[in-house]
């Protein structure tokens, strides 16, 4: 759309829309599973014994996503199939399959190397395409891949040798894209308090709490809950995104806010992904795909301030 690439519904036979040479899409896939409002439930009475679930789930399959975003919805599993299961995206992901493109050449915006989620996945992916000359080489890294690949084996045919060798060359090729930094040595760093607090005062001087970094972030999953009341006196509970950046995100009764200042709010967004989510989920919260660079109206660079942290 307008020169932008997007994750956008295709329907029928009409593919002109398709694109497949492009960095990357303005939108990631998290949108399709964890949407940026949705109702949650329907009810009456204040006791809500009366709750009927508002479930949409379709079966989907969303082509051509970059190694970064399919690891980035690995993380959000983890998140929401934790001690308090999320309904609706487990359902939502139960019914999808994610058709991975690798990405062949190193990418100027992003920083998958760093963070090991690409340029290609060795796993956590159903399918993944490699692309050879003017074919894909294909390879199913789960059940439901390979339950897709059965299913609709007409439009695929078996790999010869030199298929093979060809697709492991640009793995190969790709992976030699050097890394911008040592996400251990960030861990190490954060986790050891060792960081100069004019990191936290310069990024917060610049930040506008706009919330768009979080909100195009494929791994960012906080959410507010509401009612919405109808005459009629049927209430809907919905949620929608909530950004940490949001002054309000930490406030409570009274006005007390734990983290208060945007020096707080910004040592608290890179510990927790960079830090916390290591220590709770094993992995970064954060895959490298450069978004947060490319939609920041006050030009915070958060790759640029992972390095900083790293030589702190």
């Amino acid at each position: 759309e307008v020169g932008d690439i997007n994750l956008l519904p295709v329907s029928g036979d009409d593919v002109s829309s398709v694109v497949l040479d492009y960095e990357n899409t303005i939108n990631s896939p998290k949108e399709f599973f964890h949407p940026d409002s949705e109702a949650l439930f329907r009810f009456t009475g204040a006791s809500h014994d009366d709750a009927d679930m508002v479930y949409v789930a379709e079966e989907i399959v969303l082509f051509g996503v970059r190694p970064c975003d399919t690891a980035a919805l690995g993380y959000l599993d983890k998140v929401f199939s934790g001690d308090f299961e999320d309904e609706l995206y487990l359902k939502r992901r139960d019914k999808s399959v994610v058709i991975t493109l690798g990405c062949t050449e190193c990418h100027n915006g992003c920083f998958c190397t760093s963070t090991g989620t690409g340029p290609f996945l060795e796993s956590g992916f159903d399918i993944q395409l490699v692309p050879v000359a003017t074919r894909y080489v294909v390879y199913t890294g789960s059940d439901k891949g390979s339950a897709f690949i059965e299913r609709y084996g007409k439009y695929f045919k078996s790999a010869k040798a030199v298929d093979k060798r060809d697709a492991e060359l640009a793995v190969l090729k790709a992976a030699k894209c050097p890394p911008k930094f040592s996400s251990d040595k960030v861990y190490d760093r954060l986790s050891s308090g060792k960081v100069h607090g004019d990191l936290w005062k310069d990024v917060a001087s610049r930040c506008q709490s706009c919330g768009s970094c979080l909100f195009i972030c494929p791994t960012c999953y906080c959410f507010t809950v509401y009612d919405n009341e109808r005459p009629d006196g049927e209430k809907t509970r919905c949620r929608q995104w909530d950004a940490c950046y949001f002054r309000g995100f930490t406030r409570m009764a009274g006005g007390a806010d734990p983290v208060g200042s945007g020096e707080g709010m910004a040592k608290r967004k890179y510990n927790h992904k960079l830090w916390h989510d290591k220590d709770r989920f094993g992995i970064s919260g954060c895959v490298g795909c450069g978004r947060c660079n490319e939609s920041c109206v006050g030009n915070v660079n958060w790759l640029e301030n992972i390095i900083r942290i790293e030589k702190s």
